[in-house]
């Protein structure tokens, strides 16, 4: 006889099959919002007015927040840093944004896609 009735059993592995398809859903949230992070900075890059500059870095800034509540399983703490640089350059566009330099914010933009690399390198 089993320590645990079969309805216990059952449970523990809905359980398990639940965290397992949360992690999975976890980790289809941040690839989402990288993509759209990507996207975002393209056209950001591809703007020629500041306000679709604007527009463009308020999405990036969206999609960094979300992903930056988002867990990492892999390494955390690196992810939470990644996220955390992010935010301060993605602060920097703001300032060239509000003083109506756009080769400044562009310039930032680059500088935060060497961040990104640096950051995907590191995670792997």
């Amino acid at each position: 006889m089993s320590k645990f009735p079969f309805r216990h059993r059952a449970s523990l592995l809905l359980f398990a099959s639940l965290l397992a398809v949360s992690s999975f859903a976890q980790a289809g949230e941040i690839k989402m919002l990288m993509k759209d992070m990507k996207r975002a900075m393209q056209g950001a890059m591809a703007s020629t007015t500041m306000q679709a500059l604007s527009n463009y870095v308020v999405r990036l800034e969206r999609d960094v927040k979300q992903a930056s509540y988002q867990p990492y399983r892999d390494d955390q703490p690196t992810y939470s840093e990644g996220m955390q640089t992010l935010q301060r350059e993605l602060a920097q566009v703001d300032q060239a944004i509000r003083a109506n330099d756009m080769a400044t914010a562009k310039r930032t933009l680059r500088r935060i896609n060497g961040t990104r690399k640096h950051y995907h390198d590191l995670l792997g």
